[in-house]
């Protein structure tokens, strides 16, 4: 006959039942033989118990009914139904008045100083942390003694992990932002031990998993990246071909985030995308090739073909993917395509179009650096698009320039630069950002590099926009830092400043002095347009602000004359038609003078006198105002004592017929002929 002993079984009636047998015994050996024999049947009751529990779980079909398994016996779960548990919640998702169970089982596990959670296995581990990572619930007692548990005893269990459960493992910390160094320095050990074995089981969903929750949470690891790429190459990169089109967004855009170069990796990617008329790229998301085209940019990796092929993509189908795009996804692209430099004035008017149609509510979404990129890209491949710019201005301008005064300081002299490249005047954005970069003691300007100092005072000086305000502050800013600032300063930076000081006639003298004794000890360093920057200096001081005493170096003034001794011009059709009207006239002239370097379009004979022909490209765009370059032109011109007539293209096209324009001309030049 079996007895059966039941948690609820008395103890002398076990004692009665067993007495037969035991009267051999000692008193002691038969009370262990009846405490084991309790033991034995409570654990393969609680067993069979959690089985039938698990299998419950497992069969169940929506959330709803593991939530009622949990709040009915979730007293008896052990460690294999709370990861079964969470493990089917993360598939099902759930709701924000359920969350209240993922945080009891999370109380559970760590209980009596984690006793559940240390019962659990490798692959229990896994499936909690990945749970919590999927349903974006953070419990950073959980992770971090989760990660004891994995480490405990020279990273024991951490050791016995397969390659999916370490790659599940890192990707749920990385999901959350949970730092934990010292698993991310055990992970990588584990995963190139014995010629990185354990890394080549990873399948590419895998690999992209690890490499991406490094980049994550910008943990730097140069060996295993590398040891990634090879196995995403080796045997005819037959584990890259087996990718997805997300997988390897991940794979490059990681790579990329943590600045680790891998040219081989890279064409592989750039080939399997392209395979096949472009079959995989086609597949992407908007994401997948914001990621792909950030990627190959950040790493300075030219590939033409393949942002042809990305570009195609987006605008295909009445650009249905571009229209997917999230605000952060279009800076991206935009930005990468200007990187590189890569031109498509298609996709860039697409991105315009997106970007202000009023359904979309897009521009509503771009934070402040998002604008900075964008308006900054389609600067440096000078597209020009208008109301874009104007509604980014109205956009950073908006509720008393909140938006703007969330910019950082490299945002604002990105901005303004891009206003600036493209000539588009914006007075009161101008305006703003120097309010923005004065404000609290100047705390904002006190917080920009050399870079951003030189390109914001560059902005405002090509615009011809005065604000003495802040170039005041700007010199005190840069005099104030006991040259460690001007010490940072490339000869780019020394140029731009110095030059947007003297074209916006501001002079200011201790600023000048240091930014030249700078200048002497980098002579080799300008370039020929920076040299010609410092010549239009060295003009300004020699006719604008004469008792100005700043020293020169003369090697560096050799070096100046030897640059502007021929300037390069090209008469336009503009001038050469002036100049026939002005033959015609029996006007003895010259065209392409140099005077002190300044290249002259048409001086009179025996006379002080000089016309400039202004086409375009002298104002601000869409505008009849000088830009900054011009006007100075014109004070130093006059400064040496020559009297300087513009003619305006506007006005000589508004002349229709030759009698017309040599009237024109007469009338200009009435005053020089008279003497």
């Amino acid at each position: 006959m079996t007895t059966i002993i039941t948690r609820n079984t008395p103890y002398h009636e076990t004692h009665q039942r067993q007495s037969a047998s035991s009267h051999r015994s000692s008193r002691q050996n038969y009370s262990e033989i009846v405490h084991r024999t309790l033991r034995k049947h409570s654990s393969s009751s609680q067993t069979r118990n959690c089985i039938a529990i698990n299998k419950a779980i497992t069969q169940a079909k929506m959330t709803r009914q593991i939530v009622r398994i949990w709040h009915e016996s979730g007293r008896n779960f052990d460690f294999v139904n709370i990861a079964t548990t969470l493990n089917r919640l993360a598939r099902f998702g759930i709701a924000s008045n359920d969350t209240s169970i993922i945080n009891d089982i999370g109380h559970t596990l760590l209980q009596d100083n984690a006793s559940v959670l240390n019962e659990c296995g490798t692959q229990e581990i896994a499936n909690i942390v990945n749970a919590f990572a999927k349903l974006g619930i953070q419990n950073d007692a959980l992770f971090k003694a989760s990660a004891q548990c994995l480490l405990d005893s020279d990273a024991r269990l951490l050791k016995r992990c397969n390659s999916q459960e370490i790659a599940n493992i890192v990707n749920a910390f990385a999901k959350l932002g949970i730092q934990n160094d010292r698993l991310f320095q055990a992970a990588p050990r584990c995963l190139l031990t014995s010629d990185a074995r354990l890394l080549k089981e990873c399948n590419s969903q895998g690999i992209a998993n690890i490499v991406n929750a490094f980049a994550k949470l910008g943990i730097q690891n140069d060996a295993l990246f590398q040891a990634a790429a090879r196995c995403l190459l080796t045997s005819d990169a037959r584990l890259l071909e087996r990718g997805t089109s997300q997988e390897i967004a991940n794979i490059v855009h990681a790579f990329a985030k943590l600045g680790i170069q891998n040219d081989q990796l890279f064409q592989a990617t750039a080939q399997r995308l392209l395979a096949a008329d472009t079959r995989l790229l086609k597949r992407c998301t908007s994401q997948d090739i914001a990621n792909i085209v950030n990627a190959f940019a950040k790493l300075g990796i030219q590939n033409e073909t393949l942002f042809a092929a990305a570009a195609h993509c987006l605008l295909d189908s009445d650009a249905r993917l571009l229209e997917r795009c999230t605000s952060q996804a279009i800076a991206n692209i935009v930005n990468a395509f200007a990187k590189l430099g890569i031109q498509n004035d298609r996709l860039f008017q697409a991105v315009a179009r997106h970007l202000l149609a009023s359904d979309t509510r897009l521009l509503e979404r771009c934070n402040s650096q998002h604008i900075a990129n964008i308006v900054n890209a389609f600067a440096k491949l000078g597209i020009q698009n208008d109301a874009l710019f104007k509604a980014m201005a109205q956009c950073l301008l908006t509720s008393d320039a909140q938006l703007l005064k969330r910019c950082n300081s490299q945002d604002i002299a990105n901005i303004v630069n891009a206003f600036a490249k493209l000539e588009i005047q914006n007075n009161a954005l101008f305006e703003a950002v120097a309010c923005c970069l004065l404000d609290s003691d100047a705390r904002m300007l006190k917080r920009c590099t050399s870079q951003d100092i030189a390109n914001i005072v560059n902005a405002f000086a090509k615009l011809g926009i005065q604000n003495d305000r802040l170039f005041e502050a700007v010199a005190q800013r840069i005099l104030a830092s006991d040259a460690q600032l001007l010490e940072r300063c490339n000869s780019q930076d020394i140029a731009n400043i110095a030059w947007a000081f003297i074209i916006i006639h501001y002079c200011h003298h201790d600023l000048l002095q240091r930014l030249l004794a700078e200048c002497f000890v980098r002579t080799s360093e300008f370039s020929e347009e920076e040299l010609w920057q410092l010549h239009q200096v060295w003009l300004s001081l020699s006719y604008e602000f004469p008792r100005t005493q700043v020293p020169w170096d003369l090697s560096l003034l050799a070096k100046i004359h030897n640059t502007i001794l021929h300037p390069q011009t090209r008469p336009s059709s503009l001038q050469a038609d002036i100049c026939d009207h002005l033959h015609n006239l029996d006007i003895h002239f010259t065209t392409e003078e140099n005077i002190r370097g300044l290249p002259i379009d048409i001086a009179l004979k025996d006379k002080p006198v000089l016309i400039e022909v202004h086409g375009p490209s002298h104002y601000l765009r869409g505008t009849h105002t000088l830009d900054g370059r011009s006007k100075f032109k014109q004070r130093i011109l006059e400064k040496i004592k020559y009297k300087v007539h513009i003619i305006p293209y506007w006005e000589w096209g508004n002349l229709s017929n030759s009698m017309k324009k040599q009237a024109y001309l007469q009338r200009l030049l009435r005053e020089e002929s008279t003497r």
